[in-house]
């Protein structure tokens, strides 16, 4: 059985008495240590004192030490270069950047914008693949911009580290670690400069927040919301014997456990499964203090969002509301501005006649008061506006059609071990065919992925058959397909190389406008991939998908790593394709906009579910408000 992980709180007096006890005892410590040091002055024994602490090294959040990063964001941050100046004053909790300027490997991102970020607020940031918004993000975790050494801040940019700890002392220990070192860097901040420090009013507020009592029952809730279970990954498993994906979700639960003042979340859906999708979108909706997060789900967006900031062409720009709201306001702007400008371009053109009409008929002087009055117009036009587009615009080829059955499963068990006991799937009777529109449901490790390895023929059944049609031909994603990419080649160089003339005879003119339908600029086309976004590379790899044609398509997880438009593009290619679709997502609007079946898995079989997405997304909800923190 899980492990309960109710928790009695302390009534509002006990906790504020709490507080003030423990920061007495920690004034006290501070006055003890500094009598005896003014008492025994050279006597004192200092074999056992602590090594003194670089406050203001500690407090800024040391790049090097406090956030590790892997070789890969290493190389991107020594080519990322970041520009800022603190327009807020240095106590303040609520920041402001003027002058916000990124670039990587030359390429500007963001141009002397305005960055803010407040207390309170929720923001979603938007933009294409590949314009920035990782970062951004990055560029401020890693205090490449004169961020107040008071504000506490939270990267989610990789997954916990394969230790012996298990996942719930990875999660309290994360925090252990602070407190300690907070604690330490009060009493010599009390030592050297006394009680009056303003620092230690920021440190004392954030050791009340990380108070130890009761951490382990806290710890558990988050780590039962994000999916942790006995019966599928126990939250007491050391996290060297957790995947990736599962280590990832112990980092989620270390940010959300802090809970800092600035958290930066990127994509934090991606490893999640549906219910704890549902769980974090519930737990961020509340969160008191300043989010910041880059998120493909729309679903996501409007639910955790209170405001929104648009990354385009090199500037950020603000918005009230969640995602829903943004596309409102923004097609409304475009509304107004493009009928400012067609009604500009419409008088220009009747002056325009009228001078050429005046002119041919000897009215000089009419023609050149017009003109007068023309030329003040064209000085005053307005740009014809910038539309808000989608950049992710392509088809899937044309495909025969076969007749049914296409893929059946005949009495199909599977074990990774191939042992009956050990059974993930028993008996199963189901099929595929052109027609099919399947969307796999159910917690992670229940075998959504193994049931779509059974399909494509990468595993193969312990037990009865899986008999493809002869003709089939199988469009496979997969949450490593972007591994199979050169970093060092152009996408250019890579698709003909990948596609050789001797395969597929294109001029260099035809590949590019190929590219384009990606979203690939001229620049970005010919720009080496390791400088590009996960999402770009995710792009490169649909490409390679749409150059042939499949029966059926088989997608795990599709829209990781793409933007909120791009998996509008992916579900209208998806809906004009001719063949069947099964698909694993944890994007709720992806399966309600191409699916028509939901098939759960659980229990050793699956089942089909009657009800709509939304309906299961209800269900999801009840389920997960046990675990709300």
């Amino acid at each position: 059985m899980d492990k309960p992980v109710t928790m009695e709180a302390l009534s509002a007096p006990d906790k504020k008495a709490e507080k003030e006890a423990k920061k007495a005892e920690r004034a006290a410590k501070a006055a003890e240590k500094k009598a005896a040091k003014a008492k025994g002055g050279d006597a004192v024994d200092i074999s056992d004192a602590p090594e003194k602490i670089d406050v203001d090294k500690e407090l800024a959040g040391d790049a090097e030490g406090k956030l590790k990063l892997t070789k890969e964001q290493l190389r991107v941050a020594s080519n990322r270069a970041t520009t800022g100046v603190l327009a807020s004053t240095a106590v303040a909790r609520d920041v402001k950047f003027a002058s916000f300027s990124v670039s990587l490997g030359g390429r500007s991102l963001v141009s002397d914008c305005d960055l803010e970020l407040t207390q309170g607020c929720r923001y979603g940031l938007l933009g294409e693949n590949g314009s920035g918004k990782s970062s951004v993000l990055a560029a401020i975790a890693q205090r490449e911009v004169p961020l107040p050494k008071h504000i506490s801040v939270f990267h989610l940019h990789e997954e916990a580290p394969p230790t012996e700890m298990t996942g719930v002392e990875a999660v309290v220990n994360h925090v252990k670690e602070e407190v300690e070192k907070l604690e330490a860097m009060v009493e010599q901040i009390m030592e050297e400069s006394g009680m009056e420090d303003e620092r230690l009013t920021s440190i004392n507020s954030r050791l009340d927040e990380l108070d130890p009592t009761g951490a382990e029952p806290r710890a558990r809730k988050i780590l039962s919301g994000l999916g942790f279970a006995d019966h599928l990954v126990p939250m007491d498993r050391q996290t060297k014997h957790m995947s990736g994906g599962w280590r990832m979700r112990v980092a989620l639960a270390q940010a959300l456990f802090a809970a800092p003042e600035l958290l930066l979340l990127d994509e934090p859906t991606n490893h999640l499964d549906l219910e704890a999708c549902v769980w974090l979108e519930e737990h961020l909706a509340s969160y008191s203090k300043c989010l910041l997060v880059v998120s493909h789900s729309q679903d996501f967006l409007n639910a955790v969002c209170t405001h929104t900031m648009w990354l385009t062409h090199g500037t950020i720009k603000y918005y009230g509301g969640n995602y829903a709201y943004f596309v409102r306001t923004v097609e409304e702007e475009e509304r107004l501005q493009l009928k400012v400008y067609e009604k500009q371009q419409a008088d220009m053109g009747k002056l325009e006649k009228f001078v050429e009409v005046n002119r041919a008929n000897g009215v000089a002087t009419s023609a050149k008061s017009k003109k007068k009055v023309l030329g003040k117009l064209q000085d005053d036009a307005v740009d014809k506006p910038m539309l808000r587009e989608p950049s992710f615009v392509f088809k899937f080829p044309e495909c025969s059609r076969l007749a049914p059955p296409v893929l059946p499963f005949d009495e199909v068990s599977f074990a990774y071990s191939g042992k009956k006991e050990d059974y993930l799937y028993a008996d199963l009777n189901l099929g595929v065919d052109c027609d099919s529109r399947v969307a796999l449901v159910g917690p992670n490790g229940c075998g959504k992925s193994t049931l779509l390895k059974l399909m494509s023929g990468e595993l193969s059944p312990s037990e009865g058959s899986v008999k493809r049609h002869q003709h089939c031909s199988l469009g496979l994603y997969h949450q490593h397909s972007i591994e199979v990419l050169d970093l060092d080649m152009t996408p250019l160089n890579f698709m003909r190389k990948t596609f050789p003339p001797a395969v597929v005879k294109r001029t260099e003119e035809v590949w590019r406008s190929f590219l384009s339908q990606f979203g690939f600029s001229k620049q970005q086309q010919e720009t080496p991939m390791g400088f590009l976004s996960d999402g770009q590379r995710s792009r490169i790899v649909f490409s390679m998908l749409a150059m042939k044609e499949h029966t059926l398509l088989l997608l795990d997880e599709p829209t990781n790593h793409l933007d909120v438009d791009a998996v509008d593009g992916l579900a209208a290619a998806i809906k004009a394709f001719a063949g069947g679709v099964v698909l694993v997502s944890h994007d709720f609007r992806l399966i309600d906009q191409v699916c028509n079946e939901i098939w759960v898995c659980e229990d050793k079989g699956v089942r089909k579910y009657d009800g709509s997405i939304h309906d299961y997304k209800k269900e999801l909800s009840k389920k997960m408000a046990k675990h709300k923190v």
